[in-house]
This record gives structure tokens, C-alpha cells and sequence, in this order.
């Protein structure tokens, strides 16, 4: 198997962050009730994990993560069909990676991009 990292982030509600990622097309792989409530969300190859932290405000940006993907258009039709967080359109990054964001009802900044593949 190679190697991969899973992020992380912070919830305030497990129901409520299941539903928001089941609309953007994820699958519950995992979760546990409290008092250890914890999500593992699933989609394509994308993994996420959640753990509880109640007082978490969502409206601030504390947290984030990058996904690959390899069709990122569809990603962000999919996304933006969805619509649920606060979803910013593509653009090409200083970089050279096209990239979108999607703010979760947690504050956590997702960010989404295609890999530049030649060098």
C-alpha cells in the first residue's frame, strides 16, 4: 500500500457534519457515539476524519486540509449541486494549480485542487 495521510478536523455535531458531507456525496465509513464521537467520511478516494469539539465556532477558519482529485471540474459541479458551505469558485494559483475551497459548517477550509502533473 503507499503512503497516504487522513486529515483530522474538528466537528461540533456529528449528525449535522455526516449530513453536510453525505450531501457533497461522502459515505459514512465510520462513526462512534459519544462520549468519543468521531467520523470517518469517505468519497472516491478521499478520506476525512472528525472528532467532537462542541464549542467549536464555525465561523472561524482554524483548520484545514488539501484534496487531490483527479477530475476537478466534476468535484466542483458535485460540490456546488450540493449546495451547502460556502463554495468559491476555481482558479488557477500562483503556483499552477487550478484549486477551489469550500468553507464546512465546522470552519474547517477544504481545499481542493488538481495536481500539476509535469514538471
Amino acid at each position: 500500500m503507499p503512503d497516504f495521510a487522513v486529515p483530522t478536523l474538528p466537528m461540533r455535531d456529528p449528525t449535522e457534519t455526516r449530513a453536510f458531507y453525505e450531501k457533497l456525496g461522502f459515505i459514512c465509513a465510520h462513526e462512534s457515539e459519544p462520549p468519543d464521537s468521531f467520523l470517518f467520511m469517505m468519497r472516491n478516494g478521499l478520506q476525512v476524519q472528525f472528532f467532537c469539539v462542541p464549542g467549536i465556532d464555525g465561523s472561524l477558519t482554524d483548520h484545514t486540509c488539501y484534496f487531490y482529485v483527479d477530475d476537478l471540474d466534476a468535484t466542483y459541479a458535485a460540490f456546488k449541486d450540493a449546495n451547502v458551505g460556502k463554495l468559491m469558485p476555481i482558479e488557477l494559483k500562483p503556483w499552477g494549480v487550478p484549486e477551489f475551497v469550500l468553507m464546512d459548517i465546522n470552519g474547517n477550509m477544504l481545499r481542493i485542487g488538481c495536481p500539476r502533473m509535469e514538471m
